[in-house]
């Protein structure tokens, strides 16, 4: 053993992300009490979240899993090409029996390397963490999100730790993702105790693992930096605006929420859109804005390390996902008292969100429903106040303090 420590906890990595800033939160909080924390991640690129100087942070080292990686990449070449016509192969079986081969043959080949690659692939990122998770003496293991939860359980048979895995997402999603969904009924029922932010992913756990080892268990909130915003609207304007925090990815919706925004033209000419996040679908969604003609009242931030000073600054929050788990956006925007709209699509946000009480539900994909809650909250004042003041007492119990002590009550960790 290198060191020891109260309690690791093990992520994929320190980037952006909801499960990064959940335990980077516990890691800090626990500690500044004075407790020995350590921190396993898979990689640490494109790092977003700090730790603070007493948490031991270990990297599991991947860099032998490159040769893999190209082999891989030679062997979909190959298979690429069985989808090229061979002159001679095309003679002996006539051009539609020759198709009706090629593809299929590819088929086979792909899903089966697929399924190969899956499974080596998960054995030796298990068998890398095995052999950092060996370095720390520590009597509990603490994993979130479904595929660092199944690489633990694996890593840490036979080493008599106290293993505990958190599930984050959705579990309607999970169900959907095969490979991900049988390894999961397979193996969670394994851990010592099985963890969720939401009491939907729990009911859906109950069908593969003993109800006595299942435990809820709250996002912290993320203490504020400051008393709200300084330097200024994060517009660089004196409009009103309407806020969305979150990947900038097809679950999270945008697309939907440009088209509401857009729907209600003149009626929202005073009112600003404020898009903090970034992703992969940047291109597309900019360019959805200039189609709709609403680009210049659209405010793009990216990724920003304090969003509570959007929250602060904002005077409506939307979060119109088509999948969600609990989102902790949601939670603090809720939290700094911001009447809040969200879709019927996702299960987590449902928990916290009342129609009409602590906010305003739309259905999914529904642009026109979108529109009409927005206008509904945009033209009026005290329904926003009360909405708002509403989910600041819904997710009371979401703060650092309550959090931690339901952290430490449910995975045992003496005081």
């Amino acid at each position: 053993m290198d060191f020891s420590a109260d309690l690791i906890l093990v992520c994929n990595s320190l980037d952006a992300g909801g499960i990064e800033r959940v335990v980077s939160t516990l890691a800090n909080a626990w500690s500044r009490q004075g407790r020995k924390i350590c921190v396993v991640t898979l990689h640490n690129r494109r790092r977003f979240y700090s730790l603070d100087p007493g948490v031991r942070h270990i990297v599991v080292d991947r860099a032998r899993i490159t040769w893999w990686v190209e082999l891989l990449k030679r062997l979909k070449s190959r298979l690429e090409e069985l989808k090229l016509a061979k002159p001679w192969l095309v003679a002996i079986l006539g051009g539609p029996l020759y198709h009706l081969f090629s593809e299929n043959l590819h088929r086979l080949f792909s899903e089966k390397l697929y399924r190969l690659n899956f499974q080596l692939f998960l054995a030796y990122e298990a068998w890398m963490l095995r052999r950092a998770l060996k370095r720390i003496e520590s009597p509990i293991v603490v994993s979130f999100g479904t595929s660092i939860n199944i690489m633990t359980l694996k890593a840490c048979w036979g080493l008599g730790r106290r293993v505990i895995i958190s599930e984050r997402g959705d579990p309607e999603r999970l169900r959907r993702l095969k490979i991900w969904n049988h390894m999961s009924r397979r193996l969670y029922h394994t851990a010592d105790l099985v963890t969720a932010n939401t009491q939907g992913a729990l009911r859906s756990m109950g069908d593969f693992v003993d109800r006595k080892k299942l435990a809820f268990v709250p996002n912290p909130l993320a203490p504020m930096n400051g008393n709200g915003f300084h330097g200024g609207n994060p517009t660089s304007a004196v409009s009103p605006f309407v806020l969305t925090v979150g990947r900038l990815v097809w679950d999270k919706a945008h697309d939907v929420l440009l088209d509401a925004f857009a729907h209600l033209g003149d009626e929202l000419s005073d009112w600003r859109l404020s898009i903090v996040g970034d992703g992969r679908r940047r291109s597309d969604l900019r360019a959805q804005a200039e189609r709709l003609g609403i680009a210049g009242r659209v405010d793009w931030h990216g990724i920003v390390a304090d969003p509570h000073r959007f929250y602060r600054a904002a005077s409506i929050f939307v979060m119109p996902s088509r999948v969600e788990g609990m989102p902790n956006a949601l939670l603090e925007a809720m939290s700094c008292g911001l009447p809040v709209i969200v879709s019927d699509g996702a299960r987590g946000p449902l928990e916290l969100v009342d129609d009409g009480r602590t906010g305003l539900i739309v259905p999914v994909d529904n642009a026109t429903a979108l529109a009409t809650a927005l206008r509904r909250l945009t033209n009026d004042h005290d329904l926003r106040t009360r909405l708002g003041q509403a989910a600041r007492e819904r997710v009371a119990g979401y703060d650092l303090p309550h959090a931690l002590a339901a952290w430490e009550s449910v995975i045992g960790l003496s005081s």
